[in-house]
């Protein structure tokens, strides 16, 4: 059956009816109008017709078989998102290696409506994402010379989209451009970062150490770990990881001048000097000294890979022999020498040979 809908509305209603302007208005908080089986609901306006309106209040919605007509209204009608100053395919720009970004997409909603945005083709450079909320690309721009291609959907509320083209280029950083490496050494730029070639008494990551000066570590178990030292010959429960400089009481002690004192520094290394100090217990004003064990002379021998042992020489070719006492006693060597394990061999001592030792120079990076 069809309904003539200006006669049903007045039919239906059962509140104030106002049309002092011609035009029917409801006030009513919901109205429903239902046709029986096979019947219709006509809705007309138009030529010779009086205006129909839908217009709920604040929140309302106007429903047609479950769906939300107002809605489907809005959804038809939206715009797409509109990226801004956007050609075909548009150069997100030149970045320098590990160069950190953070670059807001500009793209807007006609409707205002919040976006979403996903990459749907290409992929962005390691170590960049996108923020699929706010539609930032942040991160750290990979050290490579290469040119990246995207595509970025970006999706409003009633799921309309656009999308963008993007083409983003990376250039190797120069890490040699502020000349890092100090006293004459030379900047080699590596991917990711740089190394120095020192000049020789130089070391260290940007060439700042003077070997001479600079102590390899023996003194810090943190550095030269106790496994690290060892020793032949040790006397009684003396200790290998004792005879380290600044260690307490005796130090490491040997039984006779066929002993010797071990350092594996870890890795192949230039050493540069070495220092060693005795031991003499003072019992006060006019007792003198007992269990005094210090060395009075020693050689070194030096190995690169622990087997083969050779000893440090003088510069005219024989073994050089270093003085030593119960004091403090540093050394030069007679030239620098590249080792991984150093040995001391005591040439002459007092009472025991006895050893607290440090070595000073430079690790090869």
């Amino acid at each position: 059956m069809s309904i003539w809908f200006g006669l049903l509305i007045v039919l239906l209603y059962t509140g104030n009816i106002s049309c002092d302007d011609g035009v029917l208005d409801i006030d009513y908080p919901s109205l429903s109008i239902h046709a029986p089986d096979d019947g219709d609901i006509i809705l007309q306006a138009g030529n010779g017709l009086k205006d129909v309106y839908l217009n709920p209040g604040p929140g309302g919605s106007v429903f047609f078989e479950n769906d939300d007509i107002l809605r489907v209204i809005e959804v038809v009608k939206s715009l797409p998102p509109v990226w801004t100053k956007h050609a075909h395919m548009s150069f997100f720009g030149t970045f320098t290696g590990e160069q950190r970004i953070n670059i807001k997409l500009d793209v807007t909603d006609p409707e205002g409506t919040y976006l979403h945005f996903m990459i749907i083709s290409g992929d962005l450079p390691n170590g960049i994402t996108l923020n699929n909320v706010t539609g930032h690309i942040t991160g750290v721009v990979p050290d490579v010379e290469e040119i990246f291609k995207f595509t970025v959907r970006a999706i409003d509320e009633h799921g309309k989209y656009a999308d963008a083209t993007f083409k983003m280029e990376s250039i190797v950083k120069d890490h040699c451009q502020t000349n890092p490496c100090i006293n004459d050494g030379t900047c080699i730029d590596t991917k990711g970062w740089f190394n120095c070639s020192c000049k020789p008494g130089y070391g260290g990551p940007r060439c700042e150490l003077s070997c001479a000066s600079q102590a390899l570590g023996v003194s810090d178990k943190n550095k030269i770990p106790d496994a690290q030292m060892s020793g032949y010959l040790t006397y009684s429960s003396y200790l290998e990881s004792d005879g380290r400089y600044g260690a307490s009481g005796y130090g490491w002690v040997g039984s006779n001048s066929n002993s010797w004192l071990q350092v594996d520094l870890g890795n192949v290394s230039a050493v540069y000097a070495v220092r060693n100090r005795g031991y003499r217990q003072n019992l006060g004003w006019n007792q003198g000294y007992r269990s005094s064990f210090y060395t009075t002379a020693y050689t070194l021998s030096v190995s690169i890979d622990g087997v083969l042992f050779l000893p440090v020489n003088d510069t005219n070719g024989g073994i050089h022999t270093f003085s030593s006492s119960w004091s403090d006693n540093f050394y030069s060597l007679p030239a620098p020498v590249d080792a991984r394990f150093v040995r001391f061999h005591p040439k002459s001592y007092y009472s025991k040979p006895q050893f607290k030792v440090e070595l000073y120079g430079c690790h090869y990076q």
